[in-house]
């Protein structure tokens, strides 16, 4: 797997992830306390604040998964880290880390996050 199918299978999972957050607070089917609390906001809102809320959602996940991939390519240290780390495939002696982030932001500013709600 290369560099760019890999961050191409992140973000796969990353829309899956919020559709199915959405999925969950449309039906109705959150049971813990947490959640209750956070359908009860949902419900409140109204269609153009909901899309707003799940573009929030995307947001965090966004940033959240730039820092790992920053991590990971070293353009970020970890406090006490002492190595660069390897990504790779089992087998291949060829990293795949080094731009992760790089192409990871790349085909978001390239997206249209706003087709998916």
């Amino acid at each position: 797997m290369n560099p760019i199918n890999f961050v191409k299978e992140l973000r796969h999972f990353l829309d899956i992830d919020i559709d199915q957050y959405r999925k969950h607070l449309e039906l109705s089917e959150m049971k813990d306390e947490t959640s209750i609390a956070l359908l009860k906001i949902y419900e409140s809102l109204d269609i153009e604040s909901k899309k707003n809320f799940f573009s929030v959602v995307r947001q965090i996940k966004v940033d959240n998964t730039s820092l790992i991939l920053g991590i990971l390519d070293g353009t970020m240290i970890l406090k006490n880290q002492e190595e660069d780390f390897f990504l790779g495939m089992k087998g291949d002696k060829n990293p795949i880390n080094g731009e992760l982030q790089q192409i990871f932001l790349g085909l978001e500013e390239d997206s249209e996050w706003d087709s998916y709600i």
